[in-house]
Formats: C-alpha cells, structure tokens, sequence
C-alpha cells in the first residue's frame, strides 16, 4: 500500500483538502464571530444607553453641576465586586463633547478621542462602533446616543465594551470546533484510507494485467466486478487483452508460415530497415553468397559477417538513398547470383527498407550456354557432311566428273557422309529416348570380365591399325552383376572408342575391373592427351568437346549417352584426367550377390 504513488497522492490530496477546509472555515469562523458578536453587543448596548440619556434628561433640560453626580457615578463606575450596572464603560458629555462624567476605568487616550465621535451622535444621532470614524478601528464596541432636551440635543452618552470580552464566548466555540476537527480527523482519515484503497486496489490489479499483457500473459484478466467507471475499464482491459491475444496468435501463425516459406526457399533473401541493419535473412542466402575457402568479415560489422562482399551492402545504401530497384549479376567463383534489391514502402507511403532477393543463375545460365552451344554443334556437325556431299553432288550433276574412278570415289565419299550423318541422326533420337525416361531396359545377371575380353578381340585388331598398344587388365574370376548386357557392350564402345580416339600413336589404352564386396568397377583408362580441369565438369554434357574449334572427330553426344545408360541402371560414372597424361573413364556395376564369399576387395 505505501508503494502506490496512486494511493500516496489520492489519501495526500484528501488530507491536505480536509485540512484546508478546517482552517479556512478556522478563519471565517473567526471572521465571522467578531462581527456578528460585535452586532450582538452593539443591540445590547443601544438599549442601556437609551435608558442612561433618559435618566440624565430627567434630572433636568441642563447639564447643570447641581446634578447628582454621585447617582451617576454609582450607574457609570464598578461596584465592589468589581461589576458594572450597565456592563459597559460609559462616557456622558455635553455636545461640544466636553466630558462630564465617565467611568473612571476608562484610559485617557480613549477619553482624549471621544470629541470626533460626539460631534457624530450629535449631529446625526444614534450610532454604533462602525459608523463613527474615529472609534472604528479601536478595540472598543461603541455606541452613542443623544440626550436631547426641549427638542435640543444637550450632550451625547457613550457606551463602551471591549473586544476581548464582546468575543469572549467565541473562544469557547472556537475550541469546541478545534476538538471536534482533531477528533473527527482521525475517523475521517481513516475513512478516506478505506476509501482510497478500495479505488486504487482494482487499479494496481488492473496495472498488473496491463504489465504481464506486455509480457506476453494474455491469460491474466481484471476484476470486473466492481461498479462504475472502475468496472467498466476493468471491463474493457479484459476485452482488449482477449483480442490482444487472438491478434498476436493469428500473427504469430502467419510470421511461422511465411518464416518456414522463406527459410525453405532456395533464393537468399535479406531484408533490411531504414538505416541498413539487417532485420531478417533465410539460411539460404549464408552458403549461397560466400565462396568456397572465404572466410566472413569483420568481427563487428553484422552485414559483412552475413555477407563478406562490401559491394553487395553498397546495393542496398543506394535503393536506400534513392529508392529504386537495382537488379546485377553478382560472379562468385564458377557461379553466378543474380541481384534483385527492392526498396520497401511503410504504410504511410515512406521509404521503409528494402529487401534483397538472391537467385543462383548458375545452372540456368549453364543450360542456356548448352542450348546455345548445342544448336551450334548440331549445326556444325551436320552441316559437314552436307556441305561434304553438296560439293561432290554439284560437279556430279553438272557433268563435270567424266572419270568413272573419280565418280565411283565421289559416291563412295558420299555414302561415308551419309552413314556419318545417319550415325549423328541415330545418336540424337537414342539420346533423347534415354532422356525421355520412355527406354525400357531389362536387367540380367552376367560376367563382365566375360564381356570385356569379348570386346578385346575387337579392339586388339583396331588398337594394331592405329599404333596402340590395348591392354586388358580383367582377372577371370570376377563376379557376376546384374545390368543390361546391350546396354553395358555399348557403354564399353562408347569409352573405348573415345579413348583410342584421344590416344596418339604409340600410346596405350587400358580396359580393367576390380570389385569390393558390393560393386565392380570397370576402367577405362589412356596415355593421350587428358583434359584441362576446367573441362572435365562438362565432358558428360550434349556436344561439348575440349577442342572448341571442332577439329576432332566425333559427335560428342558419345559421352552423354553413356552417362543416360549408367543413369537408367542406376549406377555412377566418373573421370580422373590428367593434361598431357592420360584420362580414366570408370564405372560402376551391381554385383549380383553381395553377400558372396571370397571378394577381393576394390584397389585403389
């Protein structure tokens, strides 16, 4: 309770104003009294003074010295007990206001000021204390009357009482009323404590809502059973807290869902207000806008720890400062993030942030150079034999090859261009069935070691025409996978075709296996030129070849149908390739069994 301001300032204020009450009702009470008691005195004396001038107008039309002085002084001056017959000083004199007798407890300074205030009774009669200017402000209740004789007014009699003792019983009120407010200020503090507290109490409940409804307790709730305005604040505190907390559930459940969109989006997104701090950002955008072995920035910088380019956040001050949107390629490394920072409108139409959208363009961009890179390939690698058999049909229909060995030589270049572009033709339509998903492929149990020294015999011949030596490095007791027969014999041709290709003469060509307990891996391995780095990410795609003048023989769709074969049977194709040393092409099988005994394990 003495902790409440609310309390302290209601009970003070009350307090102060009781007291205030009492002591200026003090002071008008006081006020009030001395003039009402000084009225009541100066009615008591206009009476006495009346009857004292009538006794002294009996004694005779004169003032005359003959007057019994000593009856007057016995009715003027105190007796033995010190008490008056008239209860006043009286003061007679005559209309030049001489005096002629007065109460001998009278001071002189008193007497000496009466002339002034005779002249006035004289002149215009009865009078009390206010209407006669010079006993106005003297201690002294006054009143006056004339004593008049044969229609003349022979002298003037003065009744005086003190103001102490006119306001004597006013000190006993006075009392009184001080006892009655000493005694009532306790029962009345002790009520408006009472009171107070009873108004206050539902308030610090309801500031006790109002602090756990700002720390998230939308639960808590005010005591709305009392009357009045109290209640109905009460009432509507609960109201506002249970609206308060459907609002707060409702956007709690809309900021999880967009949360959860954001952070599963796989574009990086980074918001920031006003001032460039960042507000938010989705995990994607951590990994997505940092290149492989960088490290963040600064310690205390929060913008470059999150993103360690300095011109990205340069982006983000300029949408900031000018409120346009900025749209850039950003080049990370062999990737490429496409920038798209938008500033953000508050709703009262001013600048209120921006929000950056993070899209990795690396494979869209990939295709979109494969697209181009494939219709300039198909392009070139039929438009050769085309422009091979144009040139040789041109003369032919002309008549200008008169040589039967010159023409049968023609026709024979052309039948060779002709089954070069049914092969490119072919390779096309098997690329796009293994593409499609529509090849069907039945799988079988087999030997490859079986199938790859069948291969052999073929190759040793092709290997002795071209200067090579062919090697076969398959033991004869390797285990059996399970795969498609047709489609493991062409994905062998395809590999060793391509190597004997690439090896120049003299060099050699390799073709093994090795196995561990749940897989064989076939090899196929060459001493030619090998490929650049750079190049190997992209020796399985459509038509690209290392050699980007087209020079070399070949589609370069061989490679990318062996890795749709590999694909379908649900196995795995790599390269290791060295410039100037040699590339290795290698595969893997399923074995049959894997639970087999007596495995070699695989070699390095």
């Amino acid at each position: 309770m003495r902790r409440s301001v609310l309390f302290n300032r209601v009970f003070g204020v009350v307090i102060l104003a009781i007291m205030i009450t009492a002591l200026f009702t003090t002071l008008i009470f006081n006020y009030m009294c001395t003039s009402v008691f000084t009225h009541i005195k100066e009615n008591e004396l206009i009476p006495r003074a009346r009857a004292l001038a009538a006794v002294i107008e009996d004694y005779g039309q004169h003032l005359m010295p003959e007057w019994d002085s000593q009856v007057l002084s016995a009715i003027l001056n105190a007796n033995d007990e010190g008490e008056m017959l008239l209860g006043a000083y009286s003061v007679i004199t005559d209309k030049e206001g001489n005096v002629i007798l007065s109460s001998g407890a009278l001071r002189q300074d008193v007497l000496d000021s009466i002339g002034e205030a005779v002249a006035e009774v004289v002149q215009r009669g009865e009078l009390r204390t206010k209407q006669i200017p010079p006993l106005r402000h003297t201690s002294m209740v006054t009143v006056g009357v004339p004593i008049l004789g044969e229609g003349e007014v022979l002298g003037a009699v003065l009744l005086m009482v003190p103001l102490v003792e006119a306001t004597l019983a006013m000190g006993s009120l006075n009392s009184a009323l001080f006892m009655s407010a000493l005694l009532a200020l306790p029962v009345v503090a002790v009520m408006v404590y009472w009171a107070v507290g009873r108004v206050t109490r539902p308030l610090r409940q309801m500031r006790d809502v109002a602090v756990g409804m700002a720390g998230g307790n939308f639960e808590a709730r005010a005591d709305a059973s009392q009357r009045g305005e109290v209640g109905q604040l009460a009432r509507s505190l609960n109201y506002l807290s249970r609206e308060l907390s459907r609002t707060i559930a409702e956007l709690t459940l809309e900021r999880n869902r967009l949360k959860q969109a954001l952070d599963g989006l796989q574009e990086g997104i980074i918001a920031v207000d006003q001032n460039g701090r960042v507000t938010h950002h989705n995990p994607a955008v951590s990994g997505m806008l940092r290149e492989p072995g960088t490290r963040s920035g600064e310690q205390g910088d929060e913008r470059l720890q999150l993103v360690a380019d300095p011109q990205v956040w340069a982006d983000f001050d300029k949408v900031l400062a000018g409120g346009k949107e900025v749209i850039r390629p950003l080049p990370l490394g062999d990737r490429v993030i496409r920038i798209r920072i938008s500033p953000l409108i508050g709703g009262d139409g001013k600048l209120a942030g921006a929000v950056g959208l993070f899209t990795d363009v690396t494979e869209s961009e990939r295709l979109e150079r494969t697209r181009r890179d494939y219709v300039a390939n198909v392009s070139h690698e039929m438009r050769t034999p085309l422009t091979a058999m144009r040139a040789l049909l041109e003369p032919l229909n002309e008549g200008m090859v008169r040589s039967d060995e010159t023409r049968d030589r023609y026709y024979a270049i052309m039948l060779r261009e002709t089954l070069h572009l049914s092969r490119l033709i072919d390779d096309l339509m098997e690329l796009s069935r293994l593409q499609s998903g529509q090849l069907s492929v039945q799988l079988q149990p087999l030997s490859p070691c079986e199938l790859a020294q069948d291969l052999s015999e073929k190759y040793l011949t092709v290997a002795r025409e071209k200067g090579l030596d062919f090697l076969l490095e398959v033991p004869g007791d390797c285990p059996r996978v399970l795969t498609n027969p047709d489609r493991l014999e062409q994905v062998l041709v395809i590999l060793l075709d391509n190597a004997m290709k690439y090896t120049p003469e003299g060099g050699r060509v390799t073709l093994s296996a090795r196995w561990d307990h749940r897989e064989v891996i076939m090899t196929v391995k060459d001493s030619g030129i090998g490929i650049d780095p750079e190049d190997q990410p992209y020796v399985f795609d459509r038509f690209y070849k290392a050699d980007k003048a087209h020079t070399s023989q070949g589609s370069g769709l061989g490679l990318s149908i062996a890795r749709e074969i590999l694909q379908i049977l649900g196995e795995r194709i790599w390269l290791d390739s060295e410039p100037g040393v040699g590339s290795a092409f290698s595969f893997s099988l399923k074995r049959e069994d894997p639970a087999a005994p007596g495995n070699r394990a695989a070699r390095p």
